[in-house]
């Protein structure tokens, strides 16, 4: 079957051959890599592969993960396999003080927080952390209602990435 998948790499060294090993070390025979760099620190690649069975198909999809590589979208022989898309949240306010693991739990039951960046200027001043977070298309706007109703709760100013 023909498997194609597509990713948001960091644009860091050695990314693209993180993903590509554990398709090929599960039996998976790469057809086609497009590789394009955006603005951000992100780079879209898409990738084209064969496998055997949706088995190798699991263990690849678990390999990336263990990786911290996550698919936005995957489509066997033409037809969506799942699709996520990934979206940018900056959260303002004491974040570190109101439990950050917590927030990122909180969020992590509706999405995927993938990566997170904070600017502590101060431990007296507010802070700020930007987040990727991956989610399921159908499931964006229940996303949304979590992270406002943390934000409101724990009074943070929220600032959301364009749909």
């Amino acid at each position: 079957m023909i498997v194609s998948m597509q990713l948001e790499l960091k644009d860091v060294p050695g990314s693209l051959i993180r993903v590509l090993e554990p398709i090929s070390s599960h039996g998976g025979n790469i057809l086609s890599v497009v590789h394009s760099r955006g603005e951000r620190k992100r780079v879209r690649v898409q990738l084209v592969f064969k496998i055997s069975d949706l088995n190798s198909l699991d263990l690849i999809k678990s390999s990336l993960r263990r990786r911290g590589i996550h698919a936005s979208r995957i489509d066997i022989e033409g037809r969506k396999y799942y699709a996520k898309k990934i979206f940018d949240f900056v959260l303002v306010g004491h974040i570190i003080d109101t439990d950050l693991k917590d927030t990122v739990d909180r969020i992590n039951e509706s999405g995927l927080v993938s990566d997170i960046d904070v600017v502590m200027p101060d431990p007296d001043e507010k802070s700020s952390v930007l987040l990727h977070v991956e989610v399921d298309e159908s499931r964006f706007s229940g996303l949304l209602k979590r992270i406002r109703e943390i934000c409101r709760e724990k009074e943070f100013l929220l600032v959301r990435s364009l749909d």
